[in-house]
């Protein structure tokens, strides 16, 4: 399952027992001793109010060049949003209003990573690079963990008693978590009937999900949350199956793709660059010159990322015109765009329902259920704006 996403919750997991993404008893010995390195993350772009809080209870503010390292926690505010890029090349973006944690930022003695996001509220989009099939990464959630191979996906905490998996591209394995076994050696489960009848549950219960597909996952903290296995509900391995849904007609919307396709990186020589120029003046360290001249190298460095930033959305709004989405229906246009207009021509009934995609000097952009439309701003007697949202399907 090397090109696979496993996706579960605090009451979802996905290869809880043998992916290794979560911890258990008889592995943690072992490993820390195969950890040779902590390495960090950095903000490579932040726009708006972030905080950091790291491990050591001291604050930063989510700027470009701030080291994160694990056991920090890192909270989003209105407006804002921040990426990160890890020592693999991956990188995720937070949206606003998120909270996340970085429960493990790992690399053994064979020289694999293993990075593992705790996403306490929130989205959070991620475009994972593994350079290794034994390198790990996840995002966890109450109630999902993902782990990742080659992927762009979403992972969508907003609301309390749900999380919902999108992916863009690669596949995701969704199953219910439950949290009791996390604890457990696999010793442990096979010697409990009981046990081993719930895992056998999880395994039988997990859903794939391919490009474009989603995923929700809801299952009662109660029953699955229980972190001691004498509190094991005996009726778990039947409700398990119920716990994940596979979605139809509702993957990653155009907004969603949007913030994947803009997450750019940085190579590792710029990186090093930006840890060395985010020294604090405060500190004593580097006196006035040389504070003005590491400001001046950050400010080039943000100007270019954000120059890429805006290459890479025109790409993908050129693609959206040059090579557009399969969409056959008012729904599947709906459900992708999450709005239509209707656009009323100069003869007052002739009439277009679509997704204004981009407007091109006097040329009006619409994708329509019979593909791309391109109509003159002068043969446009009225447009309708939010005629149909994907509230109201």
């Amino acid at each position: 399952m090397n090109k696979v996403i496993s996706v579960a919750s605090a009451v979802l997991m996905v290869g809880l027992l043998t992916s290794g993404a979560c911890k258990k008893p008889a592995e943690n010995a072992d490993s820390a001793n195969a950890k040779q390195s902590q390495p960090s993350a950095i903000v490579v772009f932040s726009v708006g109010e972030a905080k950091i809080q790291h491990a050591d209870l001291t604050e930063d503010k989510a700027s470009l060049g701030t080291v994160l390292k694990e056991g920090d926690k890192i909270e989003t505010k209105a407006k804002a949003k921040v990426d990160i890029q890890f020592s693999d090349g991956s990188a995720v973006r937070l949206a606003e209003k998120s909270s996340m944690e970085f429960s493990a930022l790992a690399l053994n003695t064979q020289g694999n990573t293993d990075t593992r996001l705790s996403l306490v509220s929130g989205k959070v989009f991620a475009k994972v690079n593994k350079a290794s099939k034994d390198d790990q990464f996840s995002v966890v959630t109450p109630t999902a963990i993902a782990g990742v191979r080659g992927t762009s996906f979403v992972v969508d905490r907003t609301k309390n008693d749900r999380s919902v998996v999108k992916v863009l591209e690669g596949s995701v394995a969704v199953s219910p978590r439950v949290r009791a076994l996390e604890g457990a050696s696999a010793e442990e489960i096979s010697a409990n009937a009981e046990l081993k009848k719930i895992k056998e549950s999880l395994d039988k219960s997990e859903v794939i999900l391919e490009k474009d597909e989603s995923s929700i996952v809801k299952a009662p903290d109660k029953k699955f949350g229980e972190k001691e296995l004498t509190k094991l509900d005996a009726t778990l391995e039947r409700d398990i199956p119920k716990a994940v849904t596979k979605l139809t007609g509702s993957g990653v919307s155009k907004t969603e793709e949007e913030e994947i396709r803009t997450i750019v990186t940085l190579d590792k020589d710029t990186t090093d660059k930006l840890v060395k120029l985010n020294i604090d003046p405060k500190s004593g360290k580097v006196d006035e010159a040389t504070n003005a001249a590491n400001e001046a190298e950050r400010k080039k460095i943000e100007e270019e990322l954000a120059k890429r930033q805006s290459d890479e959305l025109k790409r993908f709004k050129n693609v959206l015109v040059s090579a557009p989405k399969n969409l056959k229906t008012n729904k599947d246009l709906v459900n992708y765009y999450e709005k239509l207009e209707k656009i009323v021509l100069a003869d007052g009934k002739t009439t277009i329902i679509g997704a204004i995609v981009d407007q091109q000097g006097s040329t009006m952009i619409v994708h329509t259920e019979d593909g791309i439309k391109k109509i003159n701003q002068d043969d446009v007697k009225e447009v309708i704006y939010d005629f149909q949202t994907k509230s109201e399907n």
